[in-house]
C-alpha cells in the first residue's frame, strides 16, 4: 500500500502521512536504500506511464514507484510495451485500474494469501478482515487464506524511508501480469515507524487490504494529485484511458475516502464507491 510516514501534519488530522505500504512477515531485517535514477531510466518509467519524480531506484536494481510499487526493469519494459491480454480500459482519475487485471475465465476466480511468519497477531486478524470485506462484495474474484504458498504472499522487510522522507509501510510487488494473474504478493515493513502505526487489527486491514489492490489491479485513487499526502502531482497514467467509471466521482481531494489513496486516513473500510469501483472491474 501507499504509506510513507512523514512528520507533516495531515489534513485528515494524522500526525504521521503514509505513502507506500507494502509488508513481509519473514522480518528480513535488512533496509533498502534508494537512489536517484538516471535519464534513461527515467524514460523507461515514462514510457511505461508512470511519473519518473515519483520513481528510485533499490540497491537490488528495482523501481519503487510512487511510494509503494515494487516493479523489476522487465516489468517496467513489460508495461512499456504491448498492452495486455486482459486489457481492461475504466478510469483515468479516481478509482482506476492499470492495463492488466485478473483473468477470472468468465466465472469466479479463488485467489489464495498467505502471511508469512514473525507478525503479531492483530496482524492475523487484520487479514482476515480485508479479505472478509473483499469477499462480502460478491465479486468475480475469491480470496481464501492459506497457511502457506499463497499466490498473493505477504512477507516481512526492513523498507526503511523513501528518497523524500516517508516511512514505507509496504510495498506491492507490482500488478497483474499479461497472462491475468495477480501479482504475487506484497511485503510490510517491519521498520519502527512502520510498526508504530501498524498497532492494530484495523491499521493492518487498511494496509493490507490497499496492496492487495494493486495486487489485482488497482493504481492510487487520487494518482492524478496526490491530494491525500497534501501534494499536488500527477503520478502519470500508466496506459489506463479516461473514462470515469459509471457510479464514481470525477474529482477527488484530501479528505476523500477510498481504500487506494496514496496516504492513509486510518479507515479500513471500503466506501459505496470503492464497492461501484470494484464491482465494475470484478
Amino acid at each position: 500500500m501507499k504509506k510513507i510516514v512523514t512528520t507533516t501534519l495531515a489534513a485528515f488530522g494524522m500526525a504521521f502521512v503514509f505513502v507506500g505500504c507494502e509488508k513481509s512477515v519473514s522480518i528480513s531485517e535488512e533496509a533498502t536504500s534508494s537512489t536517484a535514477i538516471n535519464a534513461e531510466e527515467k524514460l523507461l518509467v515514462k514510457a511505461a506511464g508512470f511519473n519518473a519524480n515519483w520513481a528510485e531506484k533499490q540497491s537490488d536494481g528495482s523501481f519503487l514507484i510512487e511510494g509503494d510499487i515494487l516493479l523489476s526493469k522487465s516489468q517496467l519494459e513489460e508495461l512499456a510495451g504491448t498492452p495486455g491480454a486482459f486489457n481492461l480500459i475504466i478510469a483515468n482519475e479516481e478509482h482506476y485500474r492499470t492495463t492488466n487485471v485478473v483473468n477470472t475465465g468468465g466465472g469466479v476466480r479463488d485467489i489464495t494469501v498467505s502471511l508469512g511468519t514473525g507478525f503479531p497477531a492483530h496482524y492475523s486478524t487484520g487479514l482476515d478482515q480485508a479479505l472478509a470485506r473483499y469477499n462480502a462484495l460478491n465479486l468475480n474474484i475469491h480470496f481464501t487464506r492459506v497457511a502457506t504458498n499463497g499466490e498473493i504472499k505477504i512477507t516481512g522487510a526492513k523498507l526503511g524511508m523513501t528518497i523524500g522522507g516517508g516511512c514505507i509501510l509496504g510495498q506491492s510487488a507490482g500488478f497483474p501480469t499479461n497472462n491475468g494473474n495477480p501479482a504475487g504478493g506484497f511485503k510490510l515493513s517491519t521498520t519502527k515507524c512502520a510498526t508504530q502505526y501498524l498497532n492494530t487489527a484495523d491499521k493492518a486491514d487498511e494496509v493490507m487490504a490497499h496492496e492487495i489492490g494493486h495486487c489485482i489491479g488497482f493504481r492510487h485513487t487520487d494518482y492524478m494529485n496526490r491530494a491525500s499526502c497534501g501534494q499536488n502531482s500527477n503520478e502519470g497514467d500508466a496506459g489506463v484511458g479516461a473514462i470515469n467509471i459509471p457510479g464514481t466521482p470525477t474529482t477527488v481531494n484530501g479528505s476523500y475516502n477510498s481504500w487506494m489513496m496514496a496516504c492513509t486516513n486510518g479507515n479500513p473500510s471500503f466506501s459505496s464507491v470503492d464497492g461501484t469501483a470494484l464491482q465494475y472491474v470484478y
